[in-house]
């Protein structure tokens, strides 16, 4: 307790204090901004701390890895778009909540929701360290191919009240997942002899433009038809009931994302979809969700910010990354000639303490920020739309742009744009198909790893972790189909 009460204090002083507000101002920005992801916004600043002390450098990437992630929520909730790929459910309750009038409630949820995940991480990273790196350090190939399916399921989730068209979404995901090299075999794929998609296609400017585009498209269609109504955003946080309601989302779908941000490899966006998914089949109102619904706002936030502080448990104990933007810092650990792992803990305990309570402020500076300017960030709104859209179209082709500076990015953005407007225009959910897009890639390869390491025997897939996980993806299917057969064995017993 002492060395976190010294962390504290030191992190506190008002160079640290400073230079943390600054990352996350700048991780809020860079993740509200479709493209500018958590990895490009800390990957951007890292050549920058290798001139400053090991802790100013750490806490920069910290903060600006926090602020992103809180961050892709806001052009998710305001125009539709999701700015990070763990905003893609965000997206569907926020913009829907956006749209009837309450802006600056949703932009309240959320920030609430990621303060609250983002802290529950925080205390995880702190207590649970060991027990949570040793449970991730447990996962092979099977577990990882069950987690993934476990992901998957999240299409039925979001497929909109229509399951068939959001599997037929899903499923073209999948199938765009599967254009390129295969990772596993070196099996080139529906690249049609194009080299420059024999690299797979990149789900960032897929979604950018599957959700960009298509409102970029309606709003032109608005223009000079009718005026759109202005919104006041005259309340932010939410009254004591719809708090009580979130509560229980938030607090599970934080757990969530703490243990999925501890798998390496998982993410903000997998622990997002899973939370999200897990939320919509224990609430008391699943047909909310999708619509405008506190609930999936909640979900989405909690569990994605939670990943945050989860995916840096494997890194400080086990010196494992747990995603792309941890890889990123541990290149600046090593710069600084600090190796993490259990020596990390045992060798530089302070540093360790003053970067769980950085992680802390952290958090703490995100709920300030939010809170504080969700008016200011709710004035977008207010913007003409005559103005606004091209503006969002720009943001759009630099996006998709600069993830890998090929103009056929942007190509696939306005083709990913013209699905997505005809998706909208014939009901088909447009999140399935992220989903696909995104977990394909991993469902298929932790597959032939799983199958390789079992020699094809299928039977041999289910280890007692990846078990339960299996018994996980079937029961949304399998509770309904029970609670029937109870409800139907009581009115029989009744009727007798």
């Amino acid at each position: 307790m002492s060395l976190l009460m010294e962390g504290f204090s030191i992190v506190t002083e008002i160079n640290i204090l400073l230079l943390l507000a600054g990352a996350v101002l700048l991780g809020i920005v860079a993740g509200a901004m479709p493209g500018i992801s958590a990895t490009m916004g800390v990957a951007l600043l890292s050549p920058l701390t290798f001139t400053m002390d090991p802790l100013a450098g750490i806490l920069s990437l910290v903060g600006v890895y926090c602020g992103a992630v809180y961050g892709g929520s806001l052009s998710a909730i305001l125009l539709g778009i999701p700015g990070t790929p763990g905003a893609v459910a965000t997206t569907l309750d926020g913009y829907a909540m956006s749209r009837q009038g309450k802006p600056g409630l949703a932009l309240g949820i959320a920030t609430l929701s990621s303060f609250l995940g983002g802290m529950l991480s925080a205390i995880a990273l702190m207590l649970l360290s060991y027990p949570i790196a040793d449970f991730a350090l447990a996962f092979g190939p099977r577990e990882y191919l069950a987690l993934t399916v476990f992901a998957l399921t999240a299409m039925a989730a979001l497929s909109g009240g229509s399951f068939l068209k959001g599997l037929f979404a899903g499923f073209i995901g999948l199938f765009l997942a599967g254009i390129g090299i295969d990772e596993t075999y070196g099996v080139s794929r529906y690249h049609f002899g194009y080299v420059l998609l024999m690299g797979g296609v990149s789900f960032i400017p897929v979604t950018i433009g599957l959700f960009a585009v298509p409102e970029t498209l309606l709003s032109i269609e608005r223009i000079g038809r009718a005026p759109r109504r202005a919104l006041r955003v005259n309340r932010i946080i939410p009254g004591r009931s719809v708090l009580a309601r979130i509560l229980p989302a938030q607090l599970r779908s934080g757990v969530i994302g703490t243990i999925v941000g501890a798998v390496p490899g998982a993410g903000s966006d997998v622990a997002a979809i899973v939370g999200y998914s897990q939320g919509k089949h224990m609430s008391r109102q699943p047909e909310r969700f999708g619509t405008g619904s506190p609930e999936g706002i909640a979900c989405a936030e909690s569990a994605n910010n939670a990943a945050t502080g989860g995916s840096l448990i494997p890194l400080l104990t086990l010196g494992i990354p747990g995603g792309a933007v941890t890889a990123i810092m541990l290149g600046t650990f090593m710069t600084h000639g600090l190796q993490p792992g259990p020596l990390l803990l045992h060798n530089n305990a302070p540093l360790v303490y003053q970067i769980f309570a950085g992680v802390f402020v952290a958090n703490i500076l995100l709920l300030i920020f939010g809170l504080s300017g969700a008016k200011l960030f709710a004035r977008v709104l207010q913007i003409p739309e005559s103005i606004l859209t091209p503006g969002i179209l720009l943001l759009c082709v630099l996006g998709s742009y600069a993830m890998r500076n090929h103009p056929v990015d942007v190509l696939i953005m306005f083709a990913a744009g013209m699905v997505g407007y005809v998706m909208v225009k014939t009901g088909i959910p447009r999140a399935p198909l992220i989903i696909g897009l995104i977990l394909g890639p991993m469902v298929e390869g932790e597959l032939a790893r799983s199958l390789i390491v079992v020699g094809g025997e299928w039977q041999e897939l289910f280890t007692p972790i990846s078990t339960v996980i299996w018994l996980l993806v079937f029961a949304p299917f399998v509770a309904p189909l029970v609670m029937k057969g109870v409800r139907h064995l009581k009115r029989s017993y009744k009727t007798t």
